[in-house]
């Protein structure tokens, strides 16, 4: 894969993983409380548009000020502007630059060595990769009925690849990130979907 492919596939990774985890619970909590199936699936796809959009409206801020730098200015002007002897302030400002350089160093060894995408085009990965995992909740959710266990078989398995690979591009311990994904996903559905039993 090259670099490019790379940097968009890992945006998608991201909007997908949200996507099917988000859209899930949802459609679990409202089939808890024993909604009509045709109001648990129009509420749940209208909550992953929604969701999608606001996922996508902070990717794109987040991005652009990531790529202006504001963030390390904003922190830089705070240290200059305390009220404390010049040489703290000065040795505060050189631990601040020398911790930016050093993430950014480790995070461009254990990342996808790319520039990042421009803020559009990731927040329209991200709303695209979000908009795919909850089709495939609707899908799965189409085939399988809850509570079998059944309904949480197809989620668990593409939450694992998905978590996999997302955290092997980003040169992260591969294993506790899939348990982290697909553990916490399912766990949050099926909670939420004995919780709306309950109600």
């Amino acid at each position: 894969m090259n670099k490019t492919a790379a940097t968009y596939f890992s945006a998608f990774l991201i909007g997908l993983i949200d996507g099917m985890i988000i859209p899930l619970t949802i459609f679990c909590f409202l089939s808890g409380l024993g909604k009509p199936a045709d109001l648990v699936w129009n509420y749940t796809g209208y909550a992953a548009l929604l969701t999608a959009t606001l996922l996508a409206v902070g990717g794109f801020f987040t991005r652009r000020e990531e790529l202006s730098h504001t963030h390390d200015k904003r922190i830089l002007n705070v240290y200059r502007g305390l009220d404390v002897a010049d040489h703290i302030k000065e040795d505060l400002i050189k631990d601040a630059q020398r911790e930016s350089d050093e993430w950014k160093s480790d995070w461009k060894q254990n990342a996808a060595p790319v520039e990042p995408l421009r803020p559009f085009g990731y927040a329209a990965t991200i709303f695209t990769g979000y908009i795919a995992g909850g089709i495939l909740v609707l899908a799965n959710a189409n085939r399988f009925v809850l509570p079998h266990y059944s309904f949480f078989l197809v989620p668990a398995g593409l939450l694992i690849i998905a978590g996999f690979i997302k955290y092997r591009l980003f040169g992260r311990p591969v294993w506790g990130g899939v348990i982290l994904t697909a553990g916490a996903g399912i766990l949050a559905a099926a909670g939420a979907y004995w919780i709306g039993a309950l109600i």
